[in-house]
């Protein structure tokens, strides 16, 4: 499901300023966090199928429920916390499953492969979102997407409903391990460079594009691309030639100086290739987080940990749409989000290849 699709048609709907239109999103984020937190606990007594089929039904219920929410508060409360509260329920519990499932030899080719099939909404629903709304309307778009996800969640939860967590990890043990400077580093690493600025741009992409006259249109297929950038990034975790440091930071670069391309492009032909590449370097550091997680803590830990650094992305999610959605009903523009989103993907993605590097696993 992508935001951005529905962000204008939103502010339109409820009458809303940007900066309003953006908390719902900051909402969904924020749930995210608490979701994943919540869904990895779950998953450590219940297992991934279980995990899978509450998280999927939740975010289902939301997007149905927000179907028929007449005013902006029954959409916070729909799509924000009722979404928000499934929405962290797919990338780690299928994660698990691979890393539980396929040796050490094979195990970073094979998630990127999974990985690279979480993303494949990103080609999917955009055109679909923009399709339903142009055709009907934002609360007929609600309904279908969320009765296709809740089709897409029975047959995920199909498919690992076998697959058990064997661990006697605690939340307590947790946080006492987690008070390391790697961890810290991680943490920032998915607050700042994924959740602050990738979303900010995804969100903002298709608002901007459509303040310079390009369209709705415009605006999805450049989701779209990004997306097919996002499929052949995450197939880049099986490269064996770099470690996960290096190739998350590899992505962040990429992602930094693409947020900045995609401001300044003025046809569709550079729009089109720095979605792409944008779309490529995020889908090259997503599924290195998983891989550094495992890489640090081994499996018996990971459902508890991975929720954990899952909540980071609450945080930076909240604040680079809302900071956006601030500055463009200001008046301010779209430049003061895009600039900052890349010179923190920048920031991020120097500090891990200089610092993560340094950085060896437990022995």
């Amino acid at each position: 499901l992508s935001y951005g699709v529905f962000f204008t048609r939103v502010s339109r709907e409820y009458n809303l300023p940007a900066s309003a239109t953006s908390i719902v999103f900051g909402v969904f984020a924020v749930l995210f966090s608490l979701s994943s937190l919540l869904l990895g606990l779950f998953m450590k007594k219940n297992g991934p199928g279980k995990t899978i089929l509450i998280g999927g039904s939740l975010m289902s219920a939301g997007l149905v429920f927000s179907s028929i929410a007449n005013s902006f508060p029954l959409l916070i409360l729909t799509y924000g916390v009722i979404g928000g509260l499934g929405s962290g329920s797919m990338w780690m519990p299928t994660s698990y499953v691979v890393f539980d499932s396929f040796d050490q030899a094979k195990v970073k080719r094979v998630t990127g492969f999974v990985s690279a099939g979480t993303a494949i909404g990103l080609l999917f629903f955009p055109p679909l979102e923009n399709y339903l709304i142009v055709t009907w309307n934002i609360q007929t778009a609600f309904l279908i997407v969320g009765l296709i996800i809740f089709v897409f969640t029975i047959l995920a939860y199909q498919t690992s409903r076998k697959s058990t967590v064997a661990s006697t990890f605690v939340l307590r043990e947790a946080f006492h391990r987690l008070k390391t400077k790697r961890f810290g580093f991680l943490y920032l690493y998915y607050s700042a460079g994924n959740a602050f600025s990738r979303t900010l741009v995804t969100i903002f992409l298709v608002p901007l594009l459509e303040s310079r006259g390009l369209g709705t249109e415009a605006g999805t297929l450049a989701l779209v691309l990004i997306g097919v950038g996002s499929l052949t990034g995450r197939l880049t975790a099986g490269v064996q030639r770099f470690n996960e440091e290096t190739m998350a930071a590899i992505g962040f670069i990429l992602q930094g100086f693409c947020a900045a391309g995609l401001f300044v492009a003025n046809n569709a032909v550079t729009i089109g290739v720095f979605s792409v590449l944008f779309g490529i370097g995020y889908g090259t550091y997503i599924p290195e987080f998983a891989l550094l997680v495992r890489k640090y803590y081994g499996m018996d830990h990971y459902s508890t940990i991975f929720g954990i650094l899952l909540t980071s992305f609450g945080i930076g999610a909240f604040i680079g749409p809302v900071f956006e959605g601030i500055a463009v009903s200001s008046s301010f523009g779209y430049l003061p989000g895009f600039l900052l989103a890349a010179a923190v993907s920048l920031g991020v993605g120097v500090h891990l290849l200089i610092v993560g590097r340094k950085i060896q696993p437990p022995s």
